[in-house]
């Protein structure tokens, strides 16, 4: 797979590397597909600070409808790497919101 690029709802330009993609979000998380990843950079139902690394952003999207993973949503952690771009660092599912300060939407 090559490198796909995502345009965020924040203005960045994140980019999914192959290698991260294939030896260790598949590897690790492998419920993660990569229409999580993009829905949750694309279309995400909010955007946090990470609360311990302050260049690192961490998108919700929306919960699972349906299957075996129903009301887990994907969480993509993304390293920013300059004021412009960014990087996926890893992506998992859950049931528990994320606790860092909301960014976006603004409340």
């Amino acid at each position: 797979m090559p490198d796909v690029v995502y345009h965020t709802v924040d203005g960045l330009q994140v980019v999914l590397e192959s290698w991260n993609w294939e030896r260790h979000i598949q590897l690790r998380h492998p419920e993660v597909t990569k229409q999580d990843i993009a829905d949750a950079l694309t279309a995400p139902q909010r955007i946090c600070d990470h609360r311990t690394i302050s260049t690192q952003r961490v998108y919700q999207g929306s919960p699972r409808t349906r299957g075996f993973f129903r009301g887990s949503f994907p969480v993509v952690v993304v390293e920013v790497t300059n004021v412009q771009t960014g990087r996926v660092i890893t992506a998992y599912l859950t049931t528990l919101t994320y606790l860092g300060q909301q960014r976006w939407p603004p409340m």
